[in-house]
């Protein structure tokens, strides 16, 4: 296989694992919030903080060691993966409340603002988040 074929199998097989990985997290948080919610009466609030905990720490560290193996420290992989978390918890409220705002369809834009944010952190996890080399990145932090 020559080099331009093996890095395009490479990436399709990275954005499998990335999709793999993600779609593990969200079978987690959804499962650990009906169990939560549902089986064990917690109330919603709690019960959907906690199922997100969990399913951010396992895509976390799934993501760090299986997708993009990054050289970067632990920690400052954890500071970046926090301030991407927390955009992305800015955006979706954004487009949840206006879909639910313009057209009683809050659902929908969850659906929306989770396949926006799933296209764009695959590239921000992969330079930044988990870079292959401890100077890459936007700016070392």
């Amino acid at each position: 296989m020559d080099e331009p074929t093996g890095r395009v199998a490479g990436l399709a097989g990275q954005v499998f694992t990335y999709l793999l990985v993600g779609g593990s997290a969200f079978v987690l948080d959804f499962g650990l919030l009906f169990i939560l919610k549902s089986g064990l009466g917690a109330p919603a609030w709690f019960a959907a903080i906690m199922a997100f905990a969990v399913s951010t720490v396992w895509s976390f560290y799934l993501q760090r060691r299986y997708t993009f193996s990054g050289d970067l420290h632990v920690g400052h992989s954890a500071f970046r993966y926090g301030v991407l978390l927390a955009t992305n918890m800015v955006i979706t409220a954004g487009i949840v409340e206006g879909f639910d705002r313009a057209f009683d369809l809050y659902l929908v834009g969850k659906v929306i603002s989770t396949a926006l944010t799933t296209l764009w952190n695959f590239p921000v996890m992969k330079f930044w988040v988990y870079p292959k080399d401890r100077d890459q990145g936007l700016g070392a932090s």
